[in-house]
């Protein structure tokens, strides 16, 4: 009696070991996941940036991320474009009153519709290209809106709030933004 228990308990010991390590197995995975989704985020911004003008194009590119994040992570690690052009990034808070006068860029990431429109209120008249991490504000104010799956990062483009950024975006982007897809 006392061998018996003693392998139905190793048995145990083993299947609560298996179980732990698949656990870890699939954690690992998710974080696998979500740094590639960001990576992909990072590449999918860099991209769109390459093909977007401004009025006067700024030697160094002022990316301003604002709101709670998700995907941001990897764009504070970008210190220039493929083109060589210097970036900087910032965090802003939604109603500091520098960014429209220190950015280029708004990277948004989880605002209320509210601050949103406050926030847009204010960016008018300034050369600003709003990307969000979310695809719902394609319809109110963001210029590029990110859809963000496993696998790729897929964009939809609001040609309104393009006309007011006062930006230039490559038509075969906004090409590829109006059917939802993801650049090459």
């Amino acid at each position: 009696m006392h061998l018996s228990y003693l392998l139905h308990l190793f048995a145990g010991l083993c299947l609560l070991a298996s179980s732990l390590a698949l656990a870890d197995i699939q954690t690992h995975s998710r974080g696998t996941q979500a740094e590639v989704r960001v990576e992909h985020v990072r590449q999918t911004v860099l991209d769109i940036l390459s093909y977007t003008r401004w009025p006067v194009e700024p030697p160094t590119m002022r990316l301003c991320v604002l709101g709670p994040t998700e995907y941001a992570d990897n764009l504070f690690h970008i210190s220039q474009q493929a083109n060589g052009r210097r970036v900087t990034v910032s965090r802003y808070n939604v109603g500091d009153p520098l960014v429209p006068d220190h950015c280029d860029v708004l990277y948004l990431g989880d605002i209320g519709e509210a601050e949103r429109l406050i926030l847009f209120a204010r960016l008018r008249g300034h050369a600003l290209l709003s990307i969000s991490e979310q695809a719902g504000p394609c319809s109110t104010s963001s210029v590029f809106c990110l859809q963000v799956n496993d696998d790729r990062v897929r964009f939809n483009v609001n040609l309104d709030a393009l006309a007011l950024s006062g930006v230039k975006v490559h038509p075969a982007v906004l090409k590829l933004g109006r059917a939802g897809e993801a650049l090459p």
